[in-house]
């Protein structure tokens, strides 16, 4: 195998070569450590003296992380020219043949450098260059961008590359965008209404307070969402029944995404458990799980993300029916 092959498959999470399978799960926990050290070496930097004390081991930790993650993207964008042609997954929706061979036949000819650039271009690529960019260019970049070092707290979103839980949530996420967009919305549409209103009400009665309505945003924010943080309190018989209004539709209106985001992360994982009933079923149609049957089926339920004892559940469950269909 080639050196980019060889990268690509040790690189990517829960390589299903199993030649590099303990060497990616090795490089994986190194760099999920030290990911940790780094963001526990920036926390640090903001405790009054440690800095002073420290100084010298904090800046070798950054100088090191930085070289290693640096290395990391250069391989992972190199390797990526390896990825195997994928083609979309179904979210709910069935999609045609046609386009689904149109979609493999259009990966299948993509170029080295077209398939590194769509990873350049993908979340986690970009997640991994700006964790390290603003480190380059404040060593490259005469004025102060100490700004940009809020970026370095990105680096503790790597790991969301090894955890399926996050991997699932960025999927319920793409999925569910357009209902997630049209909910904030209307969120934002309320949000102005609120502001309008309590702006024509409490004026009068409390000028510097309620000054403007874009001084008005402040307190419909706080009272939809029900935090209420009492520094924009109506004073007014009015703007008090109004503020009860708007208090209960905020519980209403601000349970929407959580509601969009909650069913839409169910559904995911009842299609992981419907792949891994197929599996199930696909490897028990010779009548029994031989000892390649249990390894395919164990790396099949980490891949998804199941339980251990729900994958087992519905393994005796499915055998169970096989043994009665029999």
């Amino acid at each position: 195998m080639s050196f980019r092959n060889a990268c690509y498959h040790i690189l990517a999470p829960a390589s299903e070569a199993h030649e590099y399978k303990k060497r990616s799960k090795l490089f994986d926990i190194l760099l999920i450590a030290l990911i940790i050290v780094n963001v526990a070496a920036m926390m640090l930097e903001t405790v009054p003296g440690i800095p002073a004390l420290w100084q010298h081991e904090l800046h070798i930790i950054e100088v090191v992380s930085v070289l290693i993650f640096t290395v990391e993207y250069i391989l992972r964008v190199y390797s990526s020219a390896s990825a195997p042609p994928r083609t979309s997954q179904s979210n709910g929706t069935s999609q045609s043949n046609n386009t689904s061979q149109a979609n493999r036949t259009h990966q299948e000819g993509a170029s080295a450098w077209q398939k590194r650039w769509a990873y350049i271009k993908s979340p986690m690529a970009l997640v991994d260059l700006m964790a390290i960019l603003p480190f380059y260019l404040s060593v490259f970049v005469a004025f102060d961008l100490r700004i940009l070092r809020v970026f370095r707290v990105l680096r503790i979103l790597k790991i969301g590359r090894y955890s399926r839980s996050m991997q699932t949530l960025i999927t319920v996420l793409r999925n569910e965008s357009h209902s997630l967009i049209a909910a904030i919305s209307v969120l934002l549409l309320f949000t102005v209404i609120a502001a309008t209103c309590i702006y024509y009400i409490e004026h009068t009665a409390q000028p510097n307070v309620f000054s403007s309505i874009p001084a008005s945003l402040w307190w419909a924010l706080v009272t939809l969402t029900t935090v209420g943080y009492g520094d924009a309190v109506p004073v007014t018989a009015l703007g008090k029944v109004f503020g009860g209004l708007i208090t209960i539709m905020g519980i209403c209106f601000y349970a929407l995404p959580a509601g969009i985001l909650s069913s839409s992360y169910t559904t995911q994982m009842q299609l992981k458990r419907d792949r891994f009933k197929d599996t199930v079923q696909s490897v028990l149609d010779d009548g029994k799980l031989s000892e390649h049957d249990i390894h395919h089926l164990e790396h099949v339920r980490r891949l998804l993300d199941l339980d251990e004892e729900e994958a087992k559940l519905i393994t005796r469950l499915l055998q169970h029916h096989h043994k009665l269909d029999r």
